[in-house]
């Protein structure tokens, strides 16, 4: 009995996912575009015409990884050229995204944020739900980009370069919780509110670079380069939870506002990731050819640890 049922949902199992994630990147261009439309004129209803874009891109890159994937049951050998540019496209989408939804977040906490009402429903955490929801979008479009199976060498592979992508995007979001603050931001340090709002617009593109590493190689099909490890790893840690981390001290002692959990994120990421490199350079000391060992695990395969 279960038989029909399971071959119905292998035949689905890919359009719930894209409906979703449709779904939701029209929920967060309407809630954005309200917010700009409500607080500035109506004439910021034209970046309805970027979230089209960012639409049919979205579309085209379902289209083409669909089509990757049904091409891979049918036959035994690799189509390289349509591997690459489905994942072409799935990293163009997320970078012209991103940066649509860069120009929206900083101009809203740079122009009117501090003038929500919490009491309202579209409120300071209407609007930070709302931001929030790239890490939703990010997490489904990586999905329809690879086909690895949970628990292989792959998978693991593709989890350690885009594991902490959706908690760096939530850590981002409240890293801007000052910025709601009328009071805080009259006595804010100067150029901190662009800091911040800059901080956070980075990290929303960051994704952009794991993603263009995962199309090179394949999303696991090859071997990840020592120096690729070691470039994600310093940018987990130094691009992503260091200036956040170091923001929020700025924050706390400098303006004596409250301190966020994320802040403890922040020092676990950069200590485990700094311990991490040191014990990487103290093996290769130790025992030079131990890297080039034939037994030794691949270059990707990083520690469990980093796995949010």
């Amino acid at each position: 009995m279960a038989s029909p049922f399971i071959k119905c949902c292998r035949s689905v199992k890919h359009l719930p996912t894209r409906l979703i994630c449709v779904l939701i990147l029209l929920l967060q261009a309407a809630g954005l575009d309200y917010y700009l439309v409500t607080y500035k004129n109506l004439s910021w209803a034209g970046w309805a015409a970027a979230d089209i874009v960012v639409l049919i891109l979205l579309i085209i890159s379902f289209y083409f990884g669909y089509r990757f994937h049904q091409r891979q049951k049918s036959s035994e050998e690799e189509d390289t050229e349509d591997l690459e540019i489905h994942t072409r496209v799935g990293v163009v989408t997320w970078f012209v995204y991103a940066s649509v939804l860069c120009f929206k977040v900083a101009y809203a906490f740079k122009d009117f944020s501090h003038k929500l009402d919490e009491n309202d429903f579209f409120g300071e955490n209407t609007l930070k739900t709302t931001i929030a929801l790239a890490g939703i979008v990010f997490l489904i479009l990586l999905t329809t980009l690879h086909d690895a199976k949970p628990g292989s060498g792959r998978r693991k592979y593709i989890d350690e370069l885009t594991g902490t992508v959706i908690f760096d995007i939530l850590d981002c979001v409240d890293s801007m919780e000052i910025l709601f603050d009328e009071e805080a931001r009259a006595n804010i340090l100067p150029s901190l509110d662009d800091t911040i709002i800059g901080i956070a617009c980075i990290n929303f593109l960051l994704p952009t670079i794991p993603l263009i590493t995962l199309a090179k190689t394949n999303f696991g099909h090859k071997k990840l380069s020592e120096k690729m490890v070691i470039l994600h790893k310093v940018l987990l840690a130094f691009m992503v939870n260091l200036p956040l981390l170091i923001t929020r001290m700025v924050v706390w002692h400098g303006m004596s506002h409250g301190i966020s959990i994320f802040s403890l994120k922040n020092i676990i990421v950069i200590g485990m990731v700094s311990y991490d490199l040191y014990e990487t350079h103290e093996s290769e000391e130790d025992d030079p050819a131990q890297r080039h060992s034939e037994n030794n695990v691949p270059s990707y395969a990083l520690e469990d640890r980093f796995n949010y």
